[in-house]
């Protein structure tokens, strides 16, 4: 396999976390890293041997870049997507791909021009727990899928009203927008596309402008699945609980990482005279490498050259359901959501 060179666009949290995650799989190395705060990236870098600039112009231009992983503000993905795609280079986007779906599909067209790999970083599709749910949905160990229910949420930090991702503007939108929409990408991969969704967002707590601190959401498939998701910031204590419900049993995903506890799933199987269910626990390690595993399957899709235009589409559909619950809960009705 060939080595990736990799420029990293934004040396915050999540940057030093992609960085990390690249280096670990010997299927890349940091070229650059770039970042306004000119400092942050000179630590960055200097951690992996790697340049540092403050002008992602230059570094997404770079001959010796292969690859960008975006990992700025969201109101920043699009231009430097685009800039980056269009100089030949492979994209693993941060979610949410973009604030609004006309701004995720310039990205994607772009995508589609260039003929190179687009990922977002839905990374919950990752988790331990969510892989093994899968495996099990696969194999039908609970049968048609009903439902799914969700309640994801955290009680934010002092200075809230400070961090960029509730300034609408910079995010695009509040908790559904920034932490939701990992939810709504797994109803996705749990019950199919849905065709409608009905949507409440409301301001209880948090002193922001423009944005939500809480969001309740019922998605509905063309089959009649249901999901109820409530992402939250006003959840004092942190959690993260999913449930899909079917015909034989149901499966429960507790914990996100270290922050929300341990990552733990419970298949519990009905039985046949309505009993008690059986109930069978997988725990898994308290370490999260849901990043390391999106990381490998980028890196797959540039080496592999297969045809990635599903892929490419992914974060363009989940911005599209995100910005169909916002039409909703702004004119209080149920909106349908027109397949791409």
């Amino acid at each position: 396999m060939i080595n990736l060179s990799i420029a990293i666009i934004g040396a915050g949290g999540i940057g030093h976390i992609r960085a990390q995650s690249v280096s670990d799989s010997g299927l890349g190395r940091i070229t650059a890293i770039a970042d306004v705060d000119l400092t942050r990236a000179n630590e960055l870098a200097n951690q992996f041997s790697a340049a540092a600039s403050s002008n992602w112009h230059e570094v997404v231009s770079r001959s010796d870049v292969d690859a960008v992983v975006v990992s700025t503000p969201t109101k920043f993905h699009a231009q430097i997507a685009v800039a980056a795609l269009n100089a030949g280079k492979h994209v693993l986007c941060e979610k949410p791909l973009a604030r609004t779906t006309e701004e995720a599909l310039k990205i994607v067209e772009a995508a589609r021009r260039a003929n190179r790999v687009l990922k977002t970083g839905f990374n919950y599709r990752l988790m331990a727990h969510t892989r093994k749910a899968r495996e099990l949905l696969e194999a039908q160990a609970i049968g048609p899928a009903y439902f799914l229910r969700c309640r994801y949420g955290h009680g934010g930090r002092p200075g809230y009203e400070q961090n960029w991702c509730t300034d609408a503007d910079l995010s695009g939108g509040g908790v559904l927008q920034e932490q939701g929409i990992h939810i709504v990408d797994l109803v996705r991969v749990f019950l199919g596309e849905p065709s409608r969704v009905l949507a409440e967002t409301r301001r209880y707590f948090w002193n922001f402008h423009e944005v939500e601190d809480n969001c309740f959401c019922m998605f509905e498939t063309p089959t009649g699945q249901v999901a109820q998701l409530h992402a939250s910031w006003t959840q004092w204590v942190n959690v993260f609980d999913l449930e899909i419900l079917g015909r034989d049993g149901y499966l429960r995903l507790e914990g996100r990482d270290g922050h929300y506890g341990p990552q733990r799933l419970t298949w519990g199987k009905r039985q046949p005279n309505h009993g008690r269910p059986v109930e069978e626990v997988f725990t898994f390690p308290a370490r999260n490498d849901s990043w390391d595993y999106e990381w490998r399957e980028f890196a797959e899709l540039v080496f592999s050259g297969k045809d990635t235009l599903t892929d490419v589409e992914q974060g363009l559909r989940t911005q599209q359901l995100v910005d169909a619950a916002y039409k909703s809960a702004q004119q209080q009705s149920w909106i349908d959501i027109p397949i791409l």
